[in-house]
């Protein structure tokens, strides 16, 4: 009798054990949920379709920039692909700012798509593509917790595809808060006393009407990251102020990022990003 009650109390406690053990893996998964998302595209018109990561977060609880900031995580994708197709580089749109006490953090909350473009040769011969993404990344509330993942799709290539309205409308916002490049903008950067002021010229011609400007660097421990930056307006340009980080160890040839202006068109702000690399001038 001893032997068969030790034996039901052994298998009760496999089974709480069993169930604890999904409910906090049901859980973690909650947190965050990631799948492939493509735009509409015509199966004979276009070469280049346009993929997406499409990450949802729990409130509250968000994902790193390519640059996380003063902790975390840069977010990491890698494709895989079929032969003779490529994809470009991950595409990030402009982050927002996650702050607490001193910490400085760049990342997305709630949802956020990771764009790519991907390459279709002309006259492909497969009619199904299968693409993969894996997903290495970090998510953090008042804790952090490992996002990894890997997420596939499969495409018709044989006929047009039309993507949900929704998913369409996410593409389109998104592309919007992708950094430009190459653009016209005229940039310098002054390096004194271990403070390098960027200065960002404006185009009167342009009829812009700036409401704010900010710059994110691409580069983890080069200068200091800031909620509220230290920005003059002049009479033709901005100067912004970056400091260098505390920990620093060498001190920087270049300035690289990207330059977030807000700009305000018949009532209605719009913010817009733009790529730069622009070598430091050592002032005497």
């Amino acid at each position: 009798m001893k032997k068969k009650n030790t034996t039901i109390y052994f298998l009760l406690v496999l089974a709480i054990l069993f169930l604890l053990h999904h409910s906090i893996s049901a859980q973690q998964k909650s947190l965050a949920e990631a799948r492939l998302v493509v735009d509409s595209f015509s199966s004979e018109k276009d070469s280049i379709i346009s993929l997406g990561v499409l990450i949802n977060l729990q409130d509250d609880w968000h994902i790193y920039w390519r640059n996380p900031g003063d902790s975390g995580l840069p977010t990491d994708i890698e494709l895989s692909l079929p032969n003779g197709i490529t994809a470009s580089e991950i595409k990030f749109p402009i982050p927002k700012i996650f702050a607490s006490e001193e910490i400085v953090n760049y990342g997305y909350g709630h949802q956020v798509l990771f764009l790519f473009d991907v390459n279709v040769p002309e006259n492909y011969s497969l009619q199904e593509i299968n693409i993969s993404a894996k997903i290495n990344s970090l998510i953090c509330k008042e804790m952090c917790k490992a996002f990894d993942t890997t997420v596939t799709i499969s495409l018709d290539m044989s006929k047009d595809f039309t993507a949900e309205e929704s998913i369409s409308r996410l593409f389109e916002a998104t592309r919007k808060m992708i950094p430009e490049q190459n653009q016209d903008l005229n940039i310098n950067a002054e390096s004194k006393s271990d403070y390098v002021y960027l200065k960002v010229f404006v185009n009167e011609n342009e009829n812009l009407n700036i409401k704010g400007i900010q710059f994110y660097p691409y580069e983890e421990g080069v200068f200091r990251n800031s909620v509220k930056q230290n920005i003059k307006q002049k009479e033709n340009f901005f100067e912004i102020l970056l400091e260098p980080d505390q920990f620093r160890i060498k001190d920087p040839a270049s300035v690289n990022g990207i330059i977030i202006i807000e700009d305000e068109i018949e009532n209605d702000l719009s913010k817009k990003a733009y790529e730069i690399t622009v070598a430091i001038i050592e002032l005497i």
